[in-house]
């Protein structure tokens, strides 16, 4: 018996169908925006990258990656941030992964899950299939209302006068004071948080005694329970500020920028009193077209403290940096490693508990620059380089803050001990001493022809 063939149109019906199928399977097994690229973003990127972001020492992430419309907009770049490591910024070594505060990591699991969700077309999927309670390893990720990420301030500072930078200006470092404004801090307080807020991008960096340091890359300062630093009753809050930017026509910018602070209640106890200390290392010369040079320096320590965080610091020719600490029986322990250092992101390494550092111990600093070519950040391999203020000199510092073990026991609201006081009030007092105050009232810009100064 002969089985009659099946017509043309059926096979070609099955063959469609069978193809259908397949791409159906396929696109299934694709990651999609909501399901997978989704929750990945909101817990490794989500933190900076979202409407209104924060001002990170003058710098914003340009896109939200909580919307699908622009991650699918951004995802070609997405992928090449993933793949040269250049997101999420981080740049302590993996080795220290859980020991500092807002790290920035990403397993590779989800590395590999995103740029599988590009290759796939950067596809939609259903929002009903977003995880609920995805936890965020970057802290949270919603301004407050108070339009400051610290939560409403205490108190707010700001420049008297916005600050001009004309177009012709290219890197400066002017020292200017905030005024306090008037009835709204009378006596001393203890800094529980602060926030520096940047006018722009053109804010290389801002120094404050009281507020830290703010650079691309640090949020605000949020001190562990007990830990503080006095705020004296002061007309002035003093800030050493560092514009940069390109000296062409058109550049000419204001400058607004405000700090805001969170203060300790009375009752609350104040057991450690927050130093600093910048460890700056001088005296050395970088060869023209050293593509990795090393300098070291030392820090003995004198007593028993409590390591709060490290703020290594070089500029265009930086390259690597570590801490190693050599404890009083000759131990060695690696604090830090940054092995690609980027002076794009200057992060501050906070411990998630601080460290404890015996006395007779000995922190040994190592800094790497390159000069060469191979460098895309060197303003120009062929000339030597030494230290100095300008972004276009170098410099090799290692910001440690601390304080001692001992608790001090300070009460919130009850008599601030002398040596604290003294202390506090000497710190502003010798900035402004040993600095050349600019008024942003006048109209004056012959310094625009003096030296910068640090």
């Amino acid at each position: 018996m002969t089985i009659p063939a099946k017509p043309l149109s059926t096979l070609m019906l099955a063959v469609f169908a069978l193809a259908a199928f397949t791409q159906v399977n396929a696109q299934a097994d694709t990651p999609t925006f909501y399901a997978d690229a989704l929750p990945v973003f909101q817990k490794n990127c989500v933190a900076c990258h979202q409407d209104n972001p924060p001002d990170v020492g003058g710098i914003f992430a340009p896109m939200p990656l909580d919307e699908f419309e622009q991650a699918k907009i951004w995802a070609p770049l997405i992928k090449n941030a993933l793949v040269t490591n250049y997101m999420p910024p981080w740049g302590a070594h993996e080795r220290h992964r859980g020991q500092f505060k807002g790290e920035r990591y990403i397993d590779k699991a989800e590395k590999d899950l995103l740029i599988a969700w590009v290759d796939g077309g950067a596809l939609e999927g259903d929002p009903s299939d977003t995880p609920h309670n995805v936890l965020t390893s970057n802290g949270g990720t919603t301004l407050p209302e108070s339009g400051w990420w610290i939560g409403d301030p205490d108190l707010v500072v700001q420049f008297e006068e916005e600050v001009y930078l004309p177009d012709e200006l290219e890197d400066w470092q002017p020292t200017i004071q905030m005024p306090v404004p008037e009835g709204a801090h009378e006596n001393p307080a203890w800094i529980s948080r602060a926030e520096l807020d940047p006018g722009g991008p053109w804010v290389h960096h801002i120094v404050s005694s009281h507020m830290g340091v703010g650079v691309p890359g640090r949020g605000p300062f949020t001190y562990p329970e007990g830990w503080g630093v006095l705020l004296p009753e002061d007309p002035f809050i003093t800030v050493n500020m560092h514009y940069h930017k390109d000296p062409v026509a058109g550049s000419a910018v204001n400058d607004l920028t405000r700090a805001g602070f969170k203060f300790y209640e009375s009752g609350d106890v104040i057991d450690h009193v927050v130093e600093t200390n910048l460890l700056p290392h001088r005296g050395w010369t970088i060869p023209a077209n050293h593509p990795n040079y090393e300098v070291n320096n030392t820090f003995d320590v004198e007593e028993d403290i409590y390591l709060l965080s490290m703020g290594p610091h070089m500029h265009y020719r930086g390259k690597a940096m570590r801490y190693d600490l050599e404890y009083p029986d000759g131990e060695m322990e690696t604090l830090l490693w940054v092995p690609d250092y980027d002076f794009n992101w200057q992060f501050l390494y906070e411990y998630e508990e601080p460290k404890y550092v015996p006395a007779g111990s000995t922190l040994h600093m190592s800094w790497w620059f390159d000069n060469s070519e191979g460098n895309r950040f060197n303003p120009d391999p062929s000339q030597e380089v030494t230290y100095g203020p300008a972004t276009t000199d170098e410099m090799a510092n290692a910001r440690i803050y601390y304080a001692p073990t001992t608790p001090r026991g300070i009460v919130v609201g009850e008599p601030i001990p002398e040596d604290v006081l003294i202390r506090a009030r000497e710190e502003d007092e010798r900035r402004r001493e040993f600095a050349n105050l600019f008024d942003p009232t006048a109209d004056d810009f012959s310094w625009l022809e003096e030296d910068s100064q640090d």
